[in-house]
C-alpha cells in the first residue's frame, strides 16, 4: 500500500537512503520491506518457508534462522530487525551473528517494543505491544543497552518518534482499554487477519471513536510518550564497537 511503502521508506532513512552493497533483514516475513531497500545483494532473513519461497520468487536472497545464526562474513552494511527480537528465543545470539556479518562500519537498526512506556503504564494488560502468547521478552531502553554493550555494540542514536509502530499501537492500546478487549480489533481488520475471536460492537464503537473524536487525545499522548523517551516502541542504530 502506499502507506505501507512511506513507513518502508522511512525504515530505511534510519541508516541513509544512499545505495548499500548488502543489507540483512532478520524476520523479513516476505520481503515486503526488503524490496523497497537501496542495496545491490538484500538478504531476507525468515523462519517461514512459505515467506522464503515469496522473497524467492521476487530476486531477493533468502537464510533460515538457522543459517543467519551460523553465518560469519557477509559483510553487509545493513542488518535490519524489525520488531523481531522481543519474539526470539535468543536475542543475543541474534546480536553476535549481526556482528559477525557486519562490515567494519556496518550498522543494525532495532525497532522493539518499550516495556517501561507511557503507553504500557496506561493499558497495562490491554497494551498492543504486550502479547503474551508472541513475545518472549520485553525490552526499556535500559536493558536495550545492557545487551548490546554484552554483544560489542554501541548505541548510535535511539527514536522515540517512530509513527510507524508507535502511534499506532496507542490508538490500539486506547482501544482495546476502552472496549475491555485484548482482540486488537483494528489491527486485525487492517492485517485483514481472520484469527481471534469474534468483532463485538463496542470494539466497533471504540475503534470509530478513537479514529475521529478521541484522536486529538491519542496525537497527544504520543507527543507526550516521545518527549519523554516513554514511547510504546522505540528505534535504535547501534554499530559494533571498535576492537582494542
Amino acid at each position: 500500500s502506499p502507506i505501507g511503502k512511506i513507513f518502508y521508506r522511512l525504515r530505511s532513512a534510519y541508516v541513509g537512503n544512499g545505495l548499500k552493497r548488502v543489507w540483512v533483514d532478520v524476520g523479513a516475513g516476505d520481503g515486503g520491506f526488503l524490496q523497497t531497500v537501496n542495496a545491490e545483494k538484500r538478504i531476507g532473513v525468515e523462519v517461514s518457508a512459505s515467506g522464503r519461497k515469496i522473497m524467492q520468487e521476487n530476486g531477493l536472497n533468502t537464510l533460515t534462522d538457522k543459517q543467519f545464526l551460523k553465518a560469519n562474513k557477509i559483510g553487509a552494511d545493513t542488518i535490519s530487525f524489525w520488531q523481531v527480537l522481543e519474539h526470539v528465543e535468543n536475542p543475543w545470539d541474534y546480536l553476535k551473528a549481526a556482528k559477525r556479518n557486519l562490515k567494519k562500519k556496518g550498522k543494525i537498526i532495532i525497532g522493539i517494543p518499550n516495556f517501561k512506556s507511557l503507553e504500557f503504564y496506561f493499558a497495562r494488560e490491554y497494551w498492543f505491544h504486550l502479547q503474551p502468547q508472541f513475545h518472549l521478552w520485553h525490552f526499556s531502553p535500559k536493558s536495550l543497552k545492557m545487551i548490546l554493550q554484552k554483544t560489542d555494540f554501541s548505541i548510535d542514536t535511539s527514536d522515540y518518534w517512530a509513527i510507524e509502530h508507535h502511534l499506532t499501537g496507542i490508538l490500539q492500546s486506547f482501544i482495546n482499554k476502552s472496549s475491555g478487549s485484548k482482540e486488537n480489533v483494528l489491527h486485525r481488520l487492517i492485517k485483514r487477519s481472520s484469527g481471534g475471536s469474534s468483532i463485538e460492537a463496542s470494539d466497533v464503537f471504540w475503534s470509530l471513536f478513537w479514529l475521529t473524536i478521541g484522536l486529538p487525545a491519542v496525537i497527544v499522548f504520543w507527543i507526550i510518550g516521545s518527549l519523554t523517551q516513554k514511547s510504546g516502541t522505540m528505534v535504535i542504530v547501534a554499530s559494533p564497537k571498535s576492537e582494542g
